[in-house]
């Protein structure tokens, strides 16, 4: 096999100079995505940096097979629980006639204690496949909080638009438990230039990465997580006051 590369089904896996027991477990691997159909990637569009209590919210999101194949017909829910206990799950429902796009509506929780948040994993309907969201403050009505960083918004940004799927990065702090896979670079440590990842992620020149359609905000935000950047907040980066 040229270069010792086993590739399929979008990922990339190495032979050791042995071989054997790779190959097998390659083997298997595959077979198992493929009886299942294979694998997906959820993706939010718009991620509220904190919600307000008794307050109602309307999640969007994409199902992508194998990240870029927009999936129809699928029965997706979300899953609400704080550190303290679960509070339940609701049902999404197809966007109309947009491909593979659901949304889902929850009413936000009494605010939890500082270091808590509400926890949002989007279970799919496909397999296996889940989104677990970074944690989202909750707060008491009337009140606001102040906008996050914008490394820190780009965080949050880079898990809840599937990037962590396709690309692991050891720069994420306390990372939801996502499953990642081997089929675009590692970005941890890289700091590569904003501008260029800005490029990368509004106008990805690839048939395997999709366009998410991000908006300039959401894209300097993950830019400025990728590149390391820690100046700067999100409500400066997208014009608001």
């Amino acid at each position: 096999m040229p270069g010792g590369i086993l590739e399929a089904a979008g990922f990339r896996i190495h032979q050791n100079p042995q071989g054997g027991l790779m190959l097998k477990l390659a083997a298997a691997l595959i077979t198992g995505l493929t009886a299942m159909g294979g694998w997906a990637v959820v993706t939010v569009k718009d991620l509220p940096e904190y919600v307000v209590a008794g307050r109602q919210y309307t999640l969007e999101f994409q199902v992508r097979q194998h990240g870029r194949t927009l999936l129809n017909g699928l029965h997706p829910r979300l899953e609400m629980r704080s550190t303290q206990r679960d509070l339940g799950s609701v049902a999404a429902v197809p966007k109309g006639q947009e491909d593979g796009t659901y949304t889902v509506t929850f009413t936000a929780p009494a605010p939890a204690p500082a270091a808590d948040g509400l926890v949002l994993t989007l279970q799919s309907g496909f397999g296996n496949s889940e989104l677990h969201l970074y944690p989202v403050a909750v707060v008491a009505s009337g009140a606001s909080r102040p906008p996050m960083a914008l490394a820190e918004r780009g965080q949050a940004l880079f898990v809840a638009k599937g990037c962590n799927t396709c690309h692991a990065n050891s720069d994420l702090s306390s990372r939801p438990d996502n499953t990642e896979l081997t089929v675009g670079p590692a970005l941890g440590s890289r700091h590569l230039p904003s501008q260029l990842v800005i490029q990368k992620v509004k106008h990805p020149a690839s048939e395997t990465m999709p366009d998410l359609r991000l908006t300039d905000a959401e894209a300097a935000a993950i830019a400025a997580f990728v590149s390391g950047e820690r100046a700067t907040t999100a409500g400066e980066a997208s014009g608001r006051p």
